[in-house]
């Protein structure tokens, strides 16, 4: 009979579970839901600005935050209605900033991988 030793495996094993920590994904996109919710205040109209918040819509393993407002005028004036045109003032503002967005996440995902076993 052979033996085979496998060297290293309980640092990979580290590695892998520090990658899937979502603590530095959450801080990460919890900041960015911040920048754009700040941005998003200051382009709305009159005292709606005030009404931005974000949310953790996260669940289980899936990380998730949103901005936006509860007030159903931000509805109506962003999609329109019957009676009004949309004026979209939002949707360019959480549009514009995603792929920083998605590259700030795959410099977490990258650092994450990169640890030092002795590091975790």
């Amino acid at each position: 009979m052979t033996a085979v030793e496998i060297r290293g495996l309980a640092a990979l094993r580290k590695r892998l579970e520090a990658a899937a920590a979502p603590q530095a994904f959450k801080l990460t996109l919890r900041d960015e839901a911040e920048a754009l919710a700040q941005a998003a205040r200051n382009a709305a109209p009159g005292d709606l600005g005030r009404t931005v918040e974000v949310r953790d819509l996260s669940h289980g393993m899936k990380l998730a935050y949103g901005a936006g407002t509860p007030d159903p005028a931000g509805r109506f004036l962003e999609f329109g209605t019957v009676l009004r045109p949309a004026s979209p003032r939002l949707w360019p503002i959480f549009r514009a900033p995603l792929p920083g967005i998605k590259q700030r996440v795959r410099k977490v995902a990258a650092a994450a991988l990169k640890m030092s076993p002795g590091a975790v």
